[in-house]
């Protein structure tokens, strides 16, 4: 059996899906369903089991006894970086996550797991690297925490490889709301509204394709991988005004808006977001097997609004 954490949500249900593409069905999906609309994630796939972590970590073990687990991707997180309550974010994300770093220790099998390129804040410098590290807001303490903890358990038997997630795209995201990818926000901008709001600010970012994300942890649990951490993006940030115009051209190409009205409006980025932002963002020192799946994301991005296109407007593919 697989466990997927979080794999009702965004990332861990793409992962369900390439598993079943890889025939294997035998899954064992850990999460809850408060979000609206999030359960339609996992109507079209097959596993096995669902277990709603919030029943507690005894409820878990007790159920999980009864299983033969062979590795844990552990994808679940809270990742609402509004949250300022820290005691919140540590339980959501550091304390769980501990759960089932032990649980695999305990049992002998691979723990695969989700960090964030938001541990390095507004570094400079974005490798796995101490210097480099410096969480601004609640959400990147708490997986920068378990980095630490990671990295002081390393050699402890199992397998143990953690990715640092750049900004992800992809279908199945349709749920997260203001969480969701910017390619998805900036094309419900048009939807709903006409227009995308963009801040007046430079900010650039990586971002990574969703299935080449699936590609590398699957690489990872199948191939002789060094435990660590390690950053998953592609290297190469584009800027949310380029983002825009993205959507806003492939929109127009796909007739789905007309050519020459102003869809893009600048705002002043409000006060309460500028020490909780990430300005600049890349995936630094990627090894070979990381960067042959997630390069060419600027070609991904315009894939992925045109399948938004074809999904919310219900047009032939092209």
């Amino acid at each position: 059996m697989i466990i997927i954490t979080g794999g009702a949500g965004f990332i861990g249900s793409n992962l369900v899906e390439y598993l079943n593409k890889k025939g294997r069905k035998d899954i064992i999906i850990i999460d809850e369903f408060s979000q609206k609309n999030k359960y339609k994630n996992i109507v079209d796939l097959e596993f096995t089991d669902v277990l709603n972590f919030q029943k507690g970590f005894d409820y878990l073990k007790n159920v999980l006894k009864n299983y033969d687990i062979e590795v844990v991707f552990h994808i679940g997180a809270n990742a609402d970086v509004l949250i300022n309550d820290c005691n919140i974010m540590l339980d959501d994300n550091f304390e769980h996550s501990k759960f089932w770093f032990y649980f695999s220790k305990e049992n002998n099998i691979p723990f695969i797991y989700a960090s964030s390129s938001a541990v390095y804040g507004n570094s400079q410098c974005f490798k796995i690297k101490k210097e480099c590290e410096k969480p601004h807001n609640e959400y990147a303490f708490s997986k920068w925490l378990f980095d630490k903890f990671v990295l002081n358990n390393l050699n402890i038997g199992n397998r143990v490889i953690g990715f640092r997630f750049f900004n992800v795209f992809g279908m199945r995201e349709f749920h997260k709301g203001k969480n969701a990818s910017l390619p998805y926000r900036f094309f419900e901008f048009i939807r709903e509204k006409g227009y995308i709001d963009l801040f007046d600010a430079e900010i650039k970012r990586d971002y990574v394709y969703v299935d080449d994300v699936c590609e590398v942890l699957y690489y990872a649990w199948n191939n002789k991988i060094d435990n660590g951490i390690y950053n998953l993006g592609s290297g190469n940030p584009i800027s949310h005004e380029k983002l825009a115009n993205f959507v806003v051209e492939t929109l127009i190409e796909r007739k789905i808006i007309e050519k020459g009205n102003s869809y893009i409006k600048k705002i002043p980025m409000p006060e309460n977001l500028k020490t909780k932002f990430q300005f600049y963002t890349i995936a630094e020192e990627l090894p070979y097997w990381i960067r042959q799946f997630t390069i060419n994301n600027e070609i991904k991005i315009k894939l992925y609004i045109n399948k938004l296109v074809e999904r919310f407007y219900n047009v032939n593919s092209l």
